[in-house]
């Protein structure tokens, strides 16, 4: 039997790189001067991430995103 554990999201490049500065505390605006993009691509790339992984914030998706793999814890 397959479980939501079991389920490994396609998180593409950029929401795992915004997923990992998250996971360093950092916020969309930094996180946007770091990968030399916009806050608003921030927050899309994140939604995104959020979205495909369940999570209702940033912390449980970094969180999410730990447990399944995709990112790491440092």
């Amino acid at each position: 039997m397959t479980t939501v554990e079991d389920f490994r999201a396609d998180l593409t490049s950029k929401e795992k790189a915004c997923l990992q500065w998250c996971r360093e505390g950092k916020t969309n605006w930094e996180i946007g001067e770091i990968l030399s993009i916009s806050e608003k691509t921030v927050e899309f790339h994140l939604g995104n991430a959020m979205r495909k992984l369940g999570a209702a914030n940033r912390i449980s998706a970094v969180i999410t995103g730990i447990r399944r793999g995709l990112i790491g814890l440092r």
